[in-house]
């Protein structure tokens, strides 16, 4: 499976991150994607940390595998200071919708790439957003 070629990077959403370390359809983005840096905050990486435990206990995994996999998908986190300087347009294009999307939205201004995310909020923003199912299809 190619998936979509001509994405050089994208931004990940926790979403996703959580979809592929219980072996959701996202996995299957990440290791078969050729050629895409995947990119997301540290933000959203205590987002998935926060949700593992939850997972783990619904799923009835080990909660320790969880945090395995996450450390395993190929994403680079990146830091507030790689994208403060887009912390303020991020925050003026979201308005009122979840002030939690601001630092990805803000990171994929920086890096000039799509968000790839199951959220609806980032619809409508002008920047492109790709859902696991856009990603898969393609």
């Amino acid at each position: 499976m190619r998936i979509l070629k001509s994405i050089e990077k994208l931004a990940v959403d926790a979403n996703p991150i959580l979809s592929a370390i219980i072996g959701g359809n996202a996995r299957a983005v990440f290791l078969t994607a050729e050629n895409i840096i995947f990119h997301t905050t540290a933000f959203n990486l205590k987002e998935v940390e926060k949700y593992i435990p939850v997972l783990a206990e619904k799923r009835e995994l080990p909660a320790e595998d969880l945090y395995l996999a996450v450390s395993m998908l190929p994403i680079l986190i990146c830091d507030s200071e790689v994208y403060n300087d887009k912390i303020n347009e991020a925050k003026d294009m979201l308005g009122a919708r979840d002030p939690h999307d601001v630092y990805l939205l803000a990171l994929s201004l920086k890096l000039g790439c799509p968000i790839w995310s199951n959220d609806k909020d980032f619809e409508g923003l002008g920047v492109k957003v790709y859902t696991t199912l856009d990603l898969i299809r393609k």
